[in-house]
């Protein structure tokens, strides 16, 4: 077996170009020692922002301006690490950053308490000054916090109490990522040789052909997992106590609402999700009846629900033709869209190939001075072209957000950020589609489409139903218990699985599921895959159907960053998630792909 390169060994222009940020590492380095007075120089302005307008105005800018540069060190001497893991320049050198932006954050603490602490009347008009006037909205999202900000002392108590409260998740995480894969089996594969069942190796271990051996991983970990539930269930329990006893103290009337204000999203637009998606779930239904009956299932088990439906044809793609796919797919979106994507490829925003030590998996980087950097492994699978258009996507968002948008609002929220980048997915799911050979490609990426629903919208949908649940069982004086929890996810299978699968038996170890999603810990996170590929669908078939201002009303939401709340700057695009339309023309969209299916298989 090959080993990869080094990393000197990668030929330029296969690498991203991280010298236009900073020329060479000591370039960098005169740059970090101008930070070194940061926390001291702002840390005088503590008390002074209540003295006049023009003081709270030079305090703004003196913060984003520190926060802007700060940005750029991390952001060079992070890519660099990622490039190679084991070498200790750059390890030094991101571990340096960090401490330096930890040290510059508190001394910036008081920022916010203290502008809350101003006076309501006299705070609005000095907003009408010019000189805040770039400011207002980015200050305004800072002051909706008033009412659910506590006192002085009360908050550093909390702020302090996190120190504690922050072990639930801690213990979680060692617990799943330590103590229970030291104790996993190994698998035989069917050609006898030993794998160590691990975390990350679980899924395609239970995406094998062999059944014999899908069995045993899923025996073999869902097996370990059940013994360490009475553990998982307090730690979840303690968790979740703590965001109800935090929404309490703030004056949230649930710890649902608690997580989505910060998102301007109100508790209908959570549950819209999940009543568009159960009313779908009888196409879910019919896709895994489909699934059994192609795969020639007397009877399908939970064990066999990663089993592709459909072989991935035997095609290897050079790193130019997903580049030039890539394109071909966006070109939906304009003119000015596909040529800045070009010149960007071209100008090297892309590190496309592993090498020794390089960050494993893929993600687009960089910040406001800098190119919208993408860090790949690419392989040739098609799954590798996928991800370049995803990382695309996520590039061009922050682009064109950054081109149109002043520092303080260049960022967009979390629940906007899968977006773009799946739209790119969706055109390039389109395009291959269109053009496929044959009718067994074509059901490939039908069928990649339906599972790409199936993790995305229906699983991560079920998740945040349960999520919901477990805390209203506390928040109406309840407790969770191992039995509890199991028994209730359990429910939950069976209703988003349909009656396709056998799920009595060994496969109801799936109840212990819950044990081992993180995101359970993520504080009601997960509903934001869903909407985000459902607000991707819509905006999709807008476009790709020439509706009137489809595009011209997408490329402006990819510019508006954060400067006005993520639903609104959604509704501006088409997609209105207040109510269930882009979930369920989304849902309508994958009937037509089922139904598509079911005819191949009938034809």
């Amino acid at each position: 077996m090959s080993e990869p390169r080094l990393r000197s060994e990668v030929p330029k222009e296969d690498t991203w170009d991280l010298e236009s940020i900073y020329p060479s590492p000591s370039d960098w380095e005169r740059d970090f020692e101008g930070t070194s007075g940061f926390a001291a120089a702002f840390s005088k302005r503590a008390g002074t922002l209540s003295e006049s307008p023009e003081s709270l105005l030079e305090a703004v800018c003196e913060m984003l301006d520190q926060q802007r540069r700060l940005e750029k060190l991390y952001n060079y001497a992070s890519m660099r690490e990622d490039e190679d893991l084991s070498n200790p320049l750059f390890g030094a050198m991101s571990s340096r950053i960090r401490a330096r932006m930890a040290e510059v954050a508190a001394a910036q603490a008081f920022f916010v308490p203290e502008l809350l602490s101003l006076d309501a009347a006299t705070l609005e008009k000095w907003l009408e000054q010019p000189g805040l006037a770039p400011y207002v909205s980015w200050m305004r999202e800072i002051l909706r916090r008033r009412p659910h900000t506590l006192s002085g002392p009360e908050e550093r108590i909390l702020a302090m109490s996190s120190e504690v409260t922050n072990f639930f998740s801690e213990s979680y995480g060692k617990l799943c990522n330590v103590d229970m894969p030291a104790r996993l089996p190994a698998i035989v594969g069917s050609d006898g040789a030993e794998t160590r069942l691990t975390n990350s190796n679980l899924v395609p271990l239970l995406e094998n052909r062999d059944p014999r051996v899908r069995r045993d991983a899923f025996l073999g970990y869902y097996g370990e997992l059940s013994g360490n539930l009475a553990t998982a269930a307090s730690l979840l329990e303690g968790h979740a106590r703590t965001q109800i006893m935090h929404a309490r103290l703030r004056g949230h009337p649930s710890a649902l609402e608690a997580s989505l204000f910060g998102d301007h999203v109100g508790k209908a637009v959570y549950e819209s999700l999940i009543a568009a998606v159960r009313k779908s779930l009888p196409v879910m239904h019919r896709y895994y009846a489909l699934k059994k009956r192609i795969l020639g299932l007397e009877k399908m088990h939970i064990y066999d629900l990663y089993l592709p439906s459909v072989s991935e044809p035997e095609r290897r793609y050079a790193y130019e033709e997903a580049v030039g796919l890539t394109l071909e797919a966006v070109k939906s979106l304009g003119e000015e869209y596909s040529d800045i994507l070009r010149k960007g490829f071209a100008s090297r925003w892309v590190d496309r190939y592993e090498n020794r030590g390089k960050k494993s998996g893929a993600y687009s980087g960089g910040g406001y001075d800098t190119m919208p950097f993408i860090l790949l492994n690419f392989t040739g699978t098609l799954d590798s072209v996928f991800t370049l258009a995803h990382e695309a996507g996520h590039s061009m968002h922050s682009y064109m957000s950054r081109r149109s948008q002043p520092y303080h609002t260049s960022d967009y929220r979390i629940i906007l950020a899968e977006v773009a980048s799946t739209l790119n997915e969706l055109l390039l799911q389109e395009l291959l589609a269109g053009r496929a050979e044959n009718t067994g490609t074509r059901a490939f990426l039908l069928d990649r489409m339906v599972n790409d629903f199936r993790s995305t919208v229906f699983r991560q949908t079920m998740f945040a139903e349960f999520e919901w649940m477990l805390h209203r069982e506390i928040e109406e004086g309840g407790a969770l218990t191992p039995g509890m929890l199991s028994d209730t996810y359990m429910e939950l299978v069976r209703e988003y699985h349909g009656s396709a699968f056998d799920l009595e038996g060994d496969d109801r170890l799936i109840s212990s599921e819950w044990a081992r999603i993180p995101h359970f810990y993520y504080n009601f996170y997960v509903y934001k895959y869903a909407t985000g590929l459902a607000s991707a669908v819509t905006i999709a078939r807008r476009i790709l159907e020439g509706r009137e201002d489809a595009l011209e009303s997408y490329l402006e939401f990819l510019a508006s960053g954060s400067s006005r709340p993520p639903l609104e700057i959604l509704a501006s695009a088409g997609v209105d998630l207040a109510t269930p339309e882009p979930v369920g023309r989304a849902l309508a969209w994958l009937d037509e792909i089922v139904t598509e299916l079911e005819a191949m298989e009938n034809g």
